[in-house]
C-alpha cells in the first residue's frame, strides 16, 4: 500500500463516521446499516469507475459509457440500441450518443434490417472486436489489483450479494 492511500484509510474511516453521527442526528428514521452498505458500495463503485476509466477505458478512446455499450455488444451480439440501453443500464440518449462515436471510430456497424429505417442492429468491427478484448483484459488487471485483498471466498460472497440486490425490482417512486 502506498503512503498515500495508508494516510487516506483513517480519514475516510472518520469521514464515514461522521457523515453516519450526521445522518442519525439529522434524519434519525434511516437506518444505520443501510446508510453503511450503500455509503460504502457506492464510495466503492465510484473508486472503481473512475479507476477503469482513467487507466483503462479513456486509454482505449472510449469513456466508461462507451465501455458499456461495446462490452454488452460484445457479449450478446448483434442488438438494437434499445437492447443496448436496457442491458447496459444506460439511458437511450446517452447509447445513441455513444454510438455516434463509436461507429465514427470505426468499432461498430449500425445496419438497417428493414424498411422500417427505425429498425437498427448494432454489431462490432474486427477492430471493435479487438480493442473491447484488450480493454476487458485491461480492466480485469486492474480489478484484480483493486480487489487483491479479498480472498476468492469473499469475492464469491461479494459477487452474490450484489446480485442479490440486484435482482430487487427498481421502485419507481
Amino acid at each position: 500500500m502506498t503512503t498515500r492511500s495508508a494516510d487516506a484509510a483513517p480519514e475516510a474511516a472518520d469521514f464515514e463516521r461522521r457523515a453516519a453521527a450526521k445522518v442519525a442526528a439529522e434524519v434519525p428514521e434511516a437506518d444505520p446499516t443501510i446508510f453503511a452498505a450503500t455509503f460504502d458500495l457506492i464510495r466503492l463503485a465510484t473508486r472503481l469507475m473512475h479507476d477503469l476509466e482513467s487507466r483503462v477505458h479513456r486509454p482505449a478512446g472510449w469513456s466508461y459509457a462507451g465501455f458499456r455499450v461495446m462490452f454488452t455488444v460484445w457479449v450478446c451480439g448483434e442488438l438494437s440500441p434499445h437492447r443496448i440501453a436496457h442491458l447496459s443500464g444506460l439511458s437511450r440518449a446517452a447509447v445513441s450518443s455513444v454510438l455516434n462515436t463509436l461507429e465514427r471510430d470505426g468499432l461498430v456497424t449500425r445496419t438497417r434490417e428493414s424498411s422500417d429505417r427505425r429498425l437498427v442492429t448494432i454489431r462490432l468491427t474486427g477492430e471493435g472486436e479487438r480493442r473491447i478484448r484488450d480493454a476487458y483484459a485491461g480492466q480485469d488487471a486492474r480489478a484484480r489489483h483493486l480487489l487483491r485483498d479479498l480472498d476468492d471466498d469473499e469475492l464469491a460472497t461479494l459477487a452474490a450479494l450484489c446480485r442479490r440486490a440486484l435482482a430487487t425490482p427498481r421502485a419507481d417512486t
